[in-house]
């Protein structure tokens, strides 16, 4: 979560230098999320700490709101203590010590100023450990992520961060086996120690070691009382899972069920409506049958919804979830759709690639009276068969779309999609930026096909499964349409990737008057399954295999 200002007047000098300062203190944006104008403009992360580290020593009254924008978010306690000791001892540890009363002076100098704190690694842990009795440590923060996988003994430190001030909480342990009474009392005392929580996670794993804390977790998420936004991956109760599903305060949910039997021993009658006052909500479990129970073709409202499954669904049992997803009370309110499969699954994957259901034009038909989808990702292991005018008429009614993810499970599909498929796409969705596909790149439409046709809009364009034959004419022809497009995170199967490569090469070439800024990197997947990382470097491109790298060459066809 992060922390924005309230709204200003920009026509005030201050309030316009405290949005300058807001600016600069927020992280580079994602290129392929952000508007053109917007990533052109926007300075580097490590050029805006630059520029506020400037603006604190120019004068007193620059000095307060920049010095409050550089520490208002820390990734670790890591820069406290290069406050007093030197770079060396802090990287080492070696002679580190408890602060004394005068350096203290000096840490809570800054340490009022952070609002967000993330706690993973053992020098933040060493100056918690070391702030338990100094009482004005930390007295403004909001948000704490707490990630340690060894955390025995640890939990002491996060109760002098808990005040009623917090209003996010993320919890992340990797649990031993045990009774774990020290996780159990700092449970049971969250709700009345933290009232103003609204955002809360949980992921506490693995679920063996989990179950003794299983009761007093479920009794703590029932004792929040502003809660507006949970994420929990861990073992709860029935009672819980009831208060989660009928909450009428809850709006933005992520939430594992562990067995189909969960769901089944809900107490719902044919007139309740689950999930009633939520608009984002994120549901992983066992089969896509389980969560059709929980759907209402009324009272229900999404903006962005996710399903992960732990084992393919069949064609018919799509096909009914999606009909009635697609009610007329959310075809205008759903803007993010996605079906994926869950890596934790345990199914063998050999079980997996013989799965024999498909996912065909008729399957997805439903989807298109989702006139206001933005975000579309079907990742599941069945296979995906369409081909070129089938998609497109799906993406008729998808006129605002921005990302299509659509990737298929192994086997050979009936049907293909081709390359031709990215020019009609773009004509039928203008605002499209992101396209993964899997499909055949080894036709190349012929000259005159899709003349007239290109998109500065799409940014980035992800091929996993695709053949491909003539690297050269593959890139003239997404040249020729698509110059804008980077080919990052190009995923493709080990029979392809010589040619991809080439391909890449050739594109940065004929791009190569653009700047160096606009280049990203291109992951390729080696024999081993660990991934060949091609770094595009100014306008050539360094292949690295096995630790060596080299030159690639433009000129290879």
């Amino acid at each position: 979560m992060s922390l924005t200002r309230p709204k200003c007047n920009p026509l005030l000098v201050t309030d316009t230098f405290h949005i300058i300062l807001d600016f600069l203190s927020e992280p580079e944006p994602d290129l392929r999320r952000a508007k053109p104008d917007i990533a052109e403009i926007r300075p580097p992360q490590n050029e805006g700490q630059r520029a506020l580290a400037s603006l604190a020593q120019t004068c007193r009254v620059f000095s307060e709101p920049s010095l409050n924008c550089l520490w208002r978010k820390l990734g670790s306690l890591r820069p406290l203590l290069r406050c007093i000791f030197t770079v060396e001892v802090v990287d080492t540890r070696k002679n580190l010590r408890p602060p004394s009363l005068a350096e203290w002076s000096i840490i809570n100098r800054y340490s009022r100023r952070i609002q967000e704190l993330e706690v993973s690694e053992d020098n933040t842990l060493f100056l918690l450990e070391c702030s338990i009795f100094e009482p004005n440590f930390l007295p403004n923060l909001r948000v704490l992520k707490w990630v340690v996988d060894d955390y025995s003994g640890s939990l002491a430190c996060i109760r002098p961060l808990l005040g009623p001030k917090l209003v996010s909480f993320d919890l992340f342990l990797e649990l031993e086996t045990g009774d774990h009474k020290e996780l159990s009392s700092l449970l049971k005392t969250l709700p009345s120690h933290c009232p103003g929580l609204k955002f809360v996670s949980f992921d506490l794993f693995p679920d063996r070691n989990a179950e003794s804390v299983s009761p007093i977790l479920s009794r703590t998420i029932c004792g929040f009382e502003k809660l507006a936004r949970l994420a929990i991956d861990a073992v709860i109760d029935g009672v819980a899972l009831q208060h989660l599903v009928m909450s009428p305060q809850i709006t933005d949910l992520v939430l594992r069920i562990r067995q189909s039997s969960q769901l089944e021993d809900l107490s719902l009658l044919p007139s309740d409506t689950p999930f009633s006052g939520m608009k984002n909500i994120t549901l992983i479990g066992p089969d896509l049958g389980s969560m059709i129970g929980l759907l209402r073709p009324e009272g229900q409202v999404f903006s962005s919804t996710e399903f992960r499954l732990e084992s393919p669904p069949t064609s018919q049992l799509t096909l009914a979830f999606l009909t009635l997803l697609a009610s007329p009370l959310r075809r205008s309110s759903l803007q993010s759709l996605a079906l994926g499969w869950e890596d934790d699954s345990d199914i063998p994957d050999f079980e997996l690639q013989d799965n024999p259901y498909i996912i065909s034009h008729d399957t997805l038909r439903p989807l298109v009276f989702f006139h206001n989808l933005r975000e579309l990702s079907i990742d599941l292991m069945n296979h995906i068969s369409l081909n070129d005018e089938e998609l497109v008429d799906l993406a008729r009614g998808w006129p605002l779309l921005h990302f299509l993810h659509l990737v298929s499970g192994d086997g050979p599909p009936a049907k293909h999609l081709t390359l031709q498929v990215l020019v009609s796409l773009v004509v039928t969705c203008p605002e499209l930026e992101r396209v993964d596909l899997d499909l055949d790149a080894r036709v190349v439409p012929t000259t005159g096909v899709g003349v007239g046709v290109r998109s500065t809009i799409v940014k980035e364009l992800n091929f996993q499964e695709s053949p491909i034959d003539d690297p050269r004419l593959v890139a003239e022809f997404l040249s020729q349409h698509f110059p804008s497009t980077v080919l990052t995170e190009l995923l493709c199967t080990r029979r392809y990737f010589q040619e991809w490569v080439q391909l890449v090469t050739r594109l940065e070439y004929r791009r190569i008057d653009e700047p160096p800024s606009r280049l990203n990197s291109v992951a390729f997947p080696c024999d081993l399954g660990a991934f060949i990382l091609c770094i595009l470097d100014e306008s050539r491109p360094a292949c690295t295999f096995d630790g060596l790298t080299r030159r690639a060459d433009p000129l290879v066809a």
